[in-house]
């Protein structure tokens, strides 16, 4: 094994936690040093996983460490302008945290700034690395189904947003099919309550239908109420010879033309923490040259944030949305400003605190 030549800070000590833990459990890799603006957090950051170098100030900690690798454990409204500065000091990769950005303009410009300074930029949606994602594209790729044709996915028992929870399920669901370009969005979206996530708007609920070139369609789902389903959050991908069906309650399963029945298929046990660390050696390899590519390349992530901001410019427009999007600011904080989503209910509220704050 490679020894420890890859030096790693990380910035944002709540989610930054999974990643010091990767970074450690990494042969190729050392978490040097970590930062938090709170003082407090930033204390039990170190603490805990015995780093002695900690700042309170983002660019301070790149200037005089100069990493090979960072992760940005921020909020998303965060994550253009540290990827930006980070890959202004050109480590050699930069893995942040999801939600990519709150708008189309940020993402593409995260991208575009890393590109730039020759930095590799990676999304984390660790899921993209737990076994049961990886065996259900590799039975996809090969087949397993026919072509697919429809995509479902059922709402989850905790959703708490399209850019919280969604953009997980997009991400992965995505993976599984192999990152195809999306054509078209439709898609309602109810924001009656001044419902905020990590200080940035948050809508209530909403539902979309994606459109792809092949004839594929992915349904949507979040936040709102349970069908009555057997096991809420499946993903159903039906295809011309077969449905495979992923849930938590059956984990995965295949029904196959001229089958006898379901088919059971055998998955590993596998955690988050699992997929993290795989997602943090996988970057590190990438990182070296060693590998080409990573499942979490910024360039494959604009693909769901596309389809993710295609959501809330459905909604402002009122119609159809076609891909590319031309629209690079938040069209959920323009259709707030325009009075598109009236709010019903007043009263500001973060879904990550227990308060609500009134106006």
């Amino acid at each position: 094994m490679r020894s420890k030549s890859l030096r790693a800070v990380i910035v944002g000590g709540h989610i930054g936690r999974s990643h010091a833990r990767a970074y450690q459990a990494c042969p190729a890799t050392e978490l040097v040093a970590v930062c938090d603006v709170d003082p407090r957090t930033l204390q039990a950051f170190g603490d805990e996983f015995d780093v002695a170098a900690r700042y309170t100030d983002f660019e301070t900690m790149l200037r005089e460490e100069r990493p090979d690798l960072v992760s940005i454990g921020t909020p998303q409204w965060l994550h253009a302008p540290m990827a930006i500065l980070a890959a202004s000091y050109q480590p050699k990769a930069i893995l942040s945290e999801k939600a990519m950005a709150s708008s189309m303009g940020e993402a593409r410009a995260m991208v575009a700034a890393c590109d730039r300074a020759g930095v590799k930029l990676a999304i984390a949606h660790q899921g993209r690395f737990s076994t049961g994602n990886q065996r259900a594209r590799e039975l996809i790729a090969a087949g397993a189904i026919g072509t697919p044709l429809v995509v479902t996915l059922a709402p989850g028992k905790v959703n708490a947003g399209i850019m919280n929870i969604l953009t997980h399920n997009l991400s992965y669901l995505m993976y599984i099919l192999g990152d195809p370009a999306a054509e078209w969005v439709i898609a309602n979206v109810q924001r009656e309550s001044d419902r905020w996530e990590r200080s940035f708007p948050c809508e209530d609920l909403a539902a979309a239908v994606v459109g792809f070139a092949s004839g594929l369609r992915i349904m949507l789902e979040s936040d709102t109420p349970p069908a009555g389903a057997p096991d809420v959050g499946a993903r159903i991908f039906t295809g011309a010879e077969g449905v495979l069906l992923m849930s938590s309650a059956w984990g995965v399963r295949v029904l196959r033309k001229g089958g006898a029945g379901w088919e059971s298929i055998p998955i590993p046990d596998d955690h988050m923490g699992a997929a993290r660390e795989r997602e943090i050696a996988a970057l590190a390899v990438w990182a070296t040259g060693e590998r080409s590519e990573h499942p979490g390349d910024a360039h494959l992530a604009l693909r769901t944030q596309e389809i993710l901001m295609g959501i809330y410019e459905s909604a402002r427009t009122r119609g159809l949305v076609r891909l590319p999007l031309k629209t690079m600011a938040s069209p959920l904080v323009a259709a707030i400003q325009s009075g598109t989503l009236p709010i019903r209910y007043p009263g500001r509220y973060d879904i990550r605190h227990v308060t609500v704050a009134a106006n």
